[in-house]
């Protein structure tokens, strides 16, 4: 009976977890996720991210996107519905590693169980996640996290119950796992410490199967993209090492945020939701801490999952997380299991002695839900913004070539346009196709989704002071465009020449709409944005 009635809580808590990400489930695709039809719809199930210029060796993650577009084309309903299946995968996951490492290390079942529920509560509600989780782009993530944390337990039981099959059975869920994403290139160091931990002797010569197949993968990759691939200038942060620090420091601040920092002091409801979490977080510590005799864990306890964070994020610290939004928060999807199960096993063994520290955990829950619902509603927003423009572009006239002034890039942290706008409009206006569709530049939306773009006497200027011009990465310039426009963070000089030959657009109210004769010849008037 005690059986049965966790098994309905643990599916009740699954199910709410993906009700935090329905405001998502309807809103039309972003950014990259138009790139990756564009390249299944020309090259085939294969066609994303396994040849040059992509830069990246990604098959199976390809043929997963394509089956997507096989069964329901661009209908995003489904495939975000099927993200969010992928995410409460996970955190079903998560909590059988939580149970099953807690287990190991003496705890009775009762305190190992609820290690696992409260390791997989935080998993689903963690505002960090929403990246992952509701952008179609980042499915990889979740998959290779699947198949990480499914190696993990095969090999625990390969060992626990000495069936050799469960072992050959771990390797293929990493080699499911590494040609999804190569974020698991590391990932053997994880398993030599995993075998080491469960008492196997000669642990090295275990992993040298797992070895072979990264070797494999390298030379299939090289073979296929040209050389070592990666986002452009990524390798350039080995050049200067202190970056690396910095980035893995930025990316464990990123991850227990309750909402974005940048709206701390200027946004109502994040200031609420960052006060509070700070509040209930130092509740929930000093409460521990009072029962440190017996909340407390050993070094043994903690040191491997700290190696586990470690490794995860080691192949991800070329690229910049931001400290102020979630950007690029989905790198450390991994490596927040290994974070969460340690926190886990904190507040399991507090959960009894000190009644404080439930109570404290219940509200940070319930923040963290709060945040993940807050930005799954922006990603909702920044996909209607998508649909939007693109509409704009659809009304306009057809033969005369397009100039866009600048594009949104990202909504609190939610990709719009940081690119594949060159792939949407043959993709999804093919009538526009036959003439170039040009963008000088980019522009935050930090706080509020109506910035507009003003332009007047050859400057645009941003409605909204705490917003940025950001480079044209990703977009289509025109031609000699460098001598004619400098993008700089508060202004956006242009040639007005420019205006005659090309229809020269400015974004305003989710549209581009065509600059007003005579616009370039007057100052754009900017309204003071109110700050908190």
């Amino acid at each position: 009976m005690a059986t049965a009635r966790r098994g309905l809580f643990v599916a009740g808590l699954l199910l709410a977890g993906g009700l935090l990400y329905a405001p998502r489930l309807p809103a039309p695709f972003v950014a990259d996720d138009h790139f990756i039809f564009w390249r299944l719809q020309t090259g085939g199930a294969f066609g994303f991210a396994t040849r040059a210029p992509s830069g990246f060796y990604r098959p199976l993650i390809s043929l997963h996107y394509y089956l997507d577009y096989w069964l329901w084309g661009m209908q995003p309903f489904w495939s975000h519905l099927v993200d969010v299946v992928w995410h409460l995968l996970c955190a079903w996951l998560v909590a059988q590693f939580a149970r099953c490492w807690w287990r190991d290390r003496g705890w009775s079942r009762e305190q190992s169980e609820r290690a696992a529920l409260v390791a997989m509560g935080l998993f689903l509600v963690l505002p960090a996640h929403a990246e992952a989780v509701a952008w179609f782009a980042a499915r990889a993530d979740m998959v290779a996290t699947a198949a990480a944390i499914s190696c993990l337990l095969l090999v625990r039981a390969s060992v626990r119950e000495g069936r050799k099959p469960f072992a050959w059975l771990a390797l293929l869920c990493f080699a499911l796992g590494l040609f999804t994403k190569e974020s698991l290139l590391p990932f053997p160091l994880v398993v030599w410490l995993w075998l080491r931990w469960l008492g196997v002797s000669q642990a090295g010569w275990h992993t040298v199967p797992y070895w072979v197949m990264v070797a494999l993968f390298w030379w299939l990759r090289m073979r296929a993209v040209g050389g070592l691939g990666a986002y452009p200038g990524a390798w350039e942060t080995l050049y200067q090492p202190w970056r690396l620090g910095l980035h893995l420091l930025l990316y464990l601040v990123q991850l227990p945020m309750p909402t974005i920092l940048f709206g701390l002091g200027r946004d109502g409801l994040d200031t609420l939701l960052w006060l509070g979490w700070l509040a209930a977080t130092l509740w929930m510590a000093r409460a521990f801490i009072k029962h440190s005799d017996q909340t407390s864990l050993r070094w043994s306890e903690a040191g491997l999952l700290v190696g586990f964070v470690l490794i995860s994020l080691l192949p991800v610290l070329l690229f910049k997380p931001s400290l102020w939004h979630f950007l690029n928060s989905r790198y450390s999807y991994l490596a927040s299991v290994w974070v969460l199960v340690l926190v886990a096993g904190v507040v399991a063994r507090g959960w009894e002695p000190s009644r404080h520290g439930r109570w404290a955990f219940w509200i940070v829950v319930l923040l963290y839900a709060v945040g993940t619902v807050r930005q799954a509603m922006v990603w909702a927003v920044a996909g209607s913004i998508v649909q939007s423009t693109l509409q704009s572009l659809r009304a306009l006239p057809a033969e005369r070539p397009l100039m866009l002034i600048s594009v949104p890039d990202h909504y609190r942290g939610a990709y719009i346009w940081r690119a594949g706008l060159s792939e949407a409009i043959p993709l999804l206006l093919p009538e526009r196709a036959q003439q170039p569709v040009y963008a000088l530049s980019r522009f935050t939306m930090r706080l509020a989704s109506d910035t507009a773009v003003m332009y007047a006497a050859g400057e645009a200027r941003l409605s909204r002071r705490e917003d940025i011009f950001l480079p044209p990465e990703g977009l289509q310039l025109p031609p000699n465009a460098a001598s004619h426009y400098r993008v700089q963070p508060d202004r956006l000089q242009i040639d007005p020449y420019w205006a005659q030959s090309y229809l020269l657009l400015r974004y305003q109210d989710g549209r581009f709409v065509p600059v007003r004769r005579g616009d370039g010849h007057r100052r754009p008037s900017i309204t003071p944005t109110p700050r908190f």
